[in-house]
């Protein structure tokens, strides 16, 4: 057996012997769950997904071309479509990001060979010497068949910063309108679609105190409400307005005040989604993607991913002093971690890419529990991205192609997509923890519990470099009758897969003990855990 397996197992024994080897004594922590009382469903938006032509996420991570050696399906990476089809991605926003509001939707249809070259927002950021010019190849025909062969909603991001209504209400016809109904329609039906795309999810521009035109938050709302004033509605747009910088010192708390109160005694309706991203950023200190190197390192990316908790309190407070019946939900549709620039996995062209290690899979762990303690306020949540770029499922490159820790993350909440939140109450002492600068408290267990056709998911992590027990009891009549349970972990925190050794970290079977009406099991050190519990 493999050194790694080995260790695996060890980590992994049985929760019984433990058990009986601490005579008897109280686990060290208690979770009280309330099944009977399930609140807000946990939208599967909630897991959605950012694609950008940005560095290698469009060309060559998705689209491969139709003449390509490399497994495709109609010139799309065979199993980026394959992996995404099975943790049942429920969406895809595109095309940005920043490359959003340079993009004019006309120069990506028609045939390939005769669509205009243009200028990528991020070539300024490439390698010298590298040609960074946008091709069009991928365009809004090719992002549909993506999204139909992927069982995924658009989400399109339309083009503020450098264009007008009238080419965002040509582009929502374009994509809507029913067959023979417009000369839009009638130009999608001759570029190789009849049948209206149906597009629902519409942002009204990207990043607008940014890359998305450097505006005030009152400037943006005056272009929102002129944006939306005659927007077709075709298929009723669920319409998401640019939302703030979460990640700066300040929450950026100034954008969404201004927002809202620019809405203020205005026609037009308050947005359906407000556009919050929130980066755990650490491009300014020394913390690397690709290493681990002690403890300060690890909790500092964890310890400042758990504030997204904060960032989505503070905002929905301040969002509701305008919008009271609380008509806007979040849309977090940038979200993850950014590391400095460093050695990366792939070739400098490939702009951010990003190692992906046991640590980034225990932050978006986290982070989901967070969404799903949020349920009530969060309409999707993207993360950014999906496939060579900064908190990656995957990584490819040319032939070569890996699942990273992230995308099994996924894999293993998806039976939260759907289910009702369930009350939980955590029983354990917070962590003292090494940061970059001091030390700060962190949760020693943290988590989140839904309930779905009788079946009751529970997603617990433990950060800390201890194995922890915990028992699971439930407040009500109704019981377990069976419980199984999967973790992912590793015996090192810079844990990564690579195109060597895909299978590094991966998901492993897990003892769960039901008895007297409760589940015991032991969390490994530095795990994401699911427990999937059958109710009697």
């Amino acid at each position: 057996m493999h050194r790694r397996e080995v260790l695996r197992t060890a980590a992994l024994a049985g929760v019984a012997g433990l058990f009986g080897s601490r005579g008897g004594a109280a686990v060290e922590a208690e979770i009280e769950l309330r099944p009977e009382s399930p609140g807000a469903t946990i939208d599967p938006h909630v897991y959605g997904h950012f694609i950008e032509h940005l560095g290698g996420v469009i060309y060559d991570g998705i689209w491969v071309g139709r003449d390509s050696k490399i497994a495709n399906i109609q010139g799309l990476r065979r199993s980026f479509v394959d992996d995404m089809k099975r943790i049942g991605a429920p969406n895809l926003r595109w095309p940005g990001g920043c490359f959003a509001d340079g993009y004019h939707w006309r120069t990506g249809i028609g045939p390939a060979a005769r669509r205009t070259r243009t200028y990528n927002y991020w070539e300024a950021q490439m390698p010298k010497g590298t040609n960074a010019t946008e091709t069009n190849e991928f365009g809004t025909h090719e992002f549909m068949a993506l999204c139909r062969l992927v069982g995924a909603e658009p989400y399109l991001a339309a083009n503020v910063g450098s264009a007008t209504p009238q080419e965002f209400y040509d582009w929502v016809g374009y994509c809507n309108a029913p067959a023979g109904s417009l000369s839009l329609a009638d130009e999608r039906a001759a570029n190789g679609d009849r049948e209206p795309f149906n597009v629902r999810f519409w942002g009204v521009g990207n990043e607008s105190w940014g890359c998305g035109g450097n505006m005030k938050p009152e400037e943006y709302a005056t272009e929102y409400r002129k944006f939306i004033a005659q927007v077709p509605a075709y298929t009723k747009p669920f319409l998401v307005a640019v939302g703030p910088r979460g990640h700066s010192l300040d929450m950026d708390m100034g954008w969404t005040t201004g927002f809202f109160e620019g809405l203020r005694g205005a026609r037009g309706r308050i947005p359906d989604g407000y556009a919050l991203h929130y980066y755990t950023d650490f491009r300014p200190t020394p913390v690397k993607a690709e290493t681990v190197a002690n403890a300060a390192e690890w909790y500092a990316v964890l310890h400042k991913g758990a504030l997204m908790d904060q960032v989505i309190e503070r905002h929905w407070e301040a969002m509701g002093k305008v919008d009271r019946e609380h008509r806007s939900k979040f849309v977090i549709d940038e979200w993850g971690n950014w590391y400095n620039a460093s050695s990366r996995p792939l070739e400098p062209r490939y702009l951010l890419s990003q190692w992906m290690t046991l640590r980034d899979a225990l932050h978006a762990a986290m982070t989901f529990d967070i969404f799903h303690r949020h349920a009530e306020k969060i309409a999707m949540a993207n993360i950014a991205q999906t496939i060579n770029c900064l908190h990656s499922l995957f990584l490819a490159q040319g032939d070569r192609y890996v699942r990273t820790p992230v995308y099994h993350v996924f894999e293993m909440y998806r039976g939260h997509m759907s289910g009702r939140v369930v009350p939980m109450t955590v029983k354990a002492e917070s962590m003292q923890v090494p940061l970059l600068e001091g030390t700060g408290r962190m949760a020693s267990v943290a988590g989140s519990a839904s309930l779905k056709e009788g079946v009751l998911t529970v997603s617990l992590t433990n950060p800390g470099d201890a194995a922890m027990p915990v028992r699971l009891r439930f407040d009500g009549a109704k019981k377990p009758a069976e419980a199984r349970a999967s973790t992912l972990t590793h015996e090192s925190r810079g844990a990564a897969n690579t195109f060597e050794s895909p299978e590094e970290v991966r998901p492993a079977a897990l003892k769960a003990d039901v008895s007297a009406g409760a589940v015991s099991l032991l969390l490994p050190k530095q795990s994401a855990t699911v427990i999937t519990v059958r109710m009697a």
